[in-house]
């Protein structure tokens, strides 16, 4: 199964590898060979791999994370309980039809903690709402007509999610970025945006 996940891992980022013409081409696509490598030998021992798709407008972003769950469990009620985890990630925007070039794409490196609110058990398809808040960092603070101030941002997520089974894993929900007004400028953005894990 872990083989099937490096399949469709390396499939979303080759395209945008792709994108560019040789010789770009060719050291781009030594970013998703490294990180198939990463995610079938799991040096960090992280406790799931997630690859995440979504868009904003004009915008796509593909996004890599590791997530290190937190063994606690909180119990509020009989039926609700939640569990914290830390993740880390690279992600990429591309402004669709675009091909990959500084003007065009951005890509950043982030780092969350992140709670899941379960309301059913794991087993069940639809199962929890995710929350996640973190910090950024990102290579062009301008990008199709949005101005981001500078390259430190604030990052969150919230969504809904559950288990197809034990070890595949989805959630559902919205990505943003802005800086909190740190910088004169704050476009900030939204991602609608559909992540699949795998759970080691």
């Amino acid at each position: 199964m872990r083989s099937l996940a490096s399949v469709v891992l390396l499939a979303s980022l080759s395209s945008s590898a792709l994108a560019s013409e040789a010789p770009s081409a060719i050291w781009r696509l030594g970013m998703p060979a490294w990180i198939v490598a990463m995610s079938v030998a799991n040096p960090l021992e992280a406790d799931a791999l997630t690859v995440g798709l979504g868009g904003s407008g004009d915008i796509v972003s593909t996004q890599i994370m590791l997530r290190w769950d937190q063994d606690k469990k909180y119990q509020m009620t009989d039926s609700i309980w939640f569990e914290g985890y830390r993740q880390a990630g690279y992600t990429i925007w591309q402004i669709a039809g675009e091909s990959l070039e500084h003007e065009t794409s951005n890509h950043t490196l982030d780092v969350m903690q992140g709670f899941r609110w379960y309301f059913a058990d794991k087993e069940d398809w639809l199962s929890y709402v995710n929350v996640a808040l973190g910090v950024s960092l990102i290579s062009n603070d301008e990008l199709d007509g949005k101005k981001f101030g500078g390259p430190f941002q604030f990052t969150e997520f919230v969504g809904i999610g559950g288990y197809v089974t034990p070890q595949w894993q989805w959630d559902l929900g919205v990505r943003h970025y802005s800086n909190n007004d740190i910088y004169e400028e704050n476009s900030g953005i939204n991602f609608y945006r559909l992540n699949i894990s795998y759970n080691y």
